[in-house]
């Protein structure tokens, strides 16, 4: 498609909304609102830190899951399902 088809789909979609008539202040809350919605969801947030190796070997490692009857059931399941990586 290229960046001159992008370029003119989103001029198409600005000059829509610029040129239709308003008849009240409730139509023109619902542009306004799904404008700054657009721009709302567009934005990516970074909930979670860096993984901290240590503690996920230390949790789902090999070891621990052997020392544990939960995780020697966690490791036989995983087995049976033919997983390739059966732990970290």
């Amino acid at each position: 498609m290229g960046f001159f088809g992008i370029g003119c789909r989103l001029f198409s979609g600005f000059s829509r909304l610029a040129f239709q008539p308003v008849h009240g202040a409730a139509e023109i809350f619902n542009q306004t609102r799904s404008i700054s919605l657009t721009a709302a969801l567009s934005n990516v947030r970074c909930h979670f830190p860096r993984p901290n190796e240590i503690k996920r070997i230390k949790r789902h490692g090999w070891k621990t899951r052997l020392s544990t009857t939960n995780g020697r059931k966690i490791l036989m399941r995983r087995i049976l399902k033919n997983r390739h990586v059966l732990s970290h």
